[in-house]
């Protein structure tokens, strides 16, 4: 895949049923690749959509938790496609909209064929619960790659961080998390980590077509 420059990213869509999904295509007709972002409610994931995109107010952060509740589609240098999931886990949104958050990430999981990449957040500073682990099952299940990205780091020493991740990962399925990577977008930590593994990950999934 030609090397991504993360120089322009613009919003396209948001939707909630796959009838609505945006339809991406480069010049040759061909699908765009596209890579989810998903995790629990205020883990950060507009937060971290801004800093990689290098565009401070492109994706909508709320300091309510749990306050996106649609699929957020972006495109970045007109060759690759991200799709900010809504969160789950936050306990103050509706029944029904917690209900629905389940069949809404697992139908575009099972139909979203330029699905590529997932990059799962999850706080440095929690542990796993059965709603974390339900969710990388999912992703095992459908046969897509998953980076895992701790958020927050700046929030933890660097004894805390190396043991937090250390409990994480050994709470997580064993197999399932191709590419681990620290994060923290308020002290620019890990962009430049995150984009080497996005890009390797495209271009081994671009040798393999």
């Amino acid at each position: 895949m030609t090397k991504l420059t993360f120089a322009r990213a613009y919003f396209v869509k948001s939707a909630v049923h796959t009838d609505h999904y945006p339809t991406l295509k480069d010049p040759r007709g061909r699908l765009l690749p596209e890579i989810a972002v998903a995790g629990r409610s205020n883990v950060g994931k507009s937060s971290l959509l801004n800093h990689l995109f290098a565009s401070k107010g492109l994706a909508k952060t709320s300091s309510t938790p749990g306050k996106t509740q649609l699929l957020n589609f972006f495109c970045l240098d007109d060759s690759l496609v991200f799709t900010d999931l809504p969160g789950y886990g936050y306990a103050k949104v509706p029944v029904k909209v917690r209900e629905e958050w389940g069949p809404m990430v697992q139908s575009y999981l099972d139909t979203r064929p330029s699905l590529e990449l997932i990059l799962f957040l999850f706080d440095i500073r929690r542990l796993p619960n059965e709603e974390d682990v339900q969710f990388i099952e999912w992703v095992a299940a459908a046969d897509k790659k998953l980076v895992l990205v701790l958020t927050k780091v700046d929030k933890v020493s660097s004894g805390e961080r190396a043991s937090n991740i250390r409990k994480i990962l050994h709470a997580f399925p064993t197999g399932a998390i191709a590419a681990t990577v620290a994060y923290s977008s308020t002290k620019n930590v890990g962009r430049r980590e995150l984009i080497a593994v996005i890009q390797q990950a495209l271009d081994h999934n671009a040798r393999g077509q």
